[in-house]
């Protein structure tokens, strides 16, 4: 009971991040459509789902850090997951930045793509950052295993 308590209250907090997000997505889309600015809105396509993919992992990542134990960060996750999905996260607006406007193509993908591209891009790479935290060392939930294989 309180391990669904926790994940339903960890349901709860995501979700209204959620509702925060798209109310705080839609005064940022008014904003630039006044000052025909597409850079604040392109930053906020990608970067909001970063913080949710952040946000999905973190309930794992606090069970894991209640375990104890020495951390170790998994570069050939990150490197292989992560790294791409970053490179279509600052792809969707760096392009758009006072830097980069005019010379630094857009990919293809993001083209076609619409904003599902940087939105799973996002989402996944939020993820792979905490995912790719390892525990190392005896924990209970390993313990617990290693006695009960399911």
């Amino acid at each position: 009971m309180k391990q669904f308590l926790y994940y339903f209250i960890w349901t709860l907090v995501i979700g209204l991040i959620l509702y925060l997000g798209m109310h705080l997505q839609s005064q940022v889309a008014e904003i630039s459509q006044m000052t025909f600015n597409l850079f604040p809105i392109q930053v906020y396509i990608a970067l909001f789902p970063v913080v949710i993919g952040l946000l999905i992992r973190t309930p794992k990542l606090m069970l894991q850090k209640a375990d104890g134990g020495s951390w170790t960060y998994d570069w050939i996750k990150f490197a292989a997951i992560g790294l791409p999905s970053l490179y279509l996260v600052l792809m969707t607006f760096i392009p758009f930045s006072p830097i980069a406007e005019g010379w630094l193509p857009i990919p293809n993908i993001l083209l076609f793509g619409g904003t599902t591209v940087p939105t799973v891009a996002g989402l996944v790479f939020g993820y792979t950052v905490l995912a790719s935290v390892k525990f190392c060392g005896n924990s209970k939930a390993e313990v617990l295993e290693t006695k009960n294989p399911i």
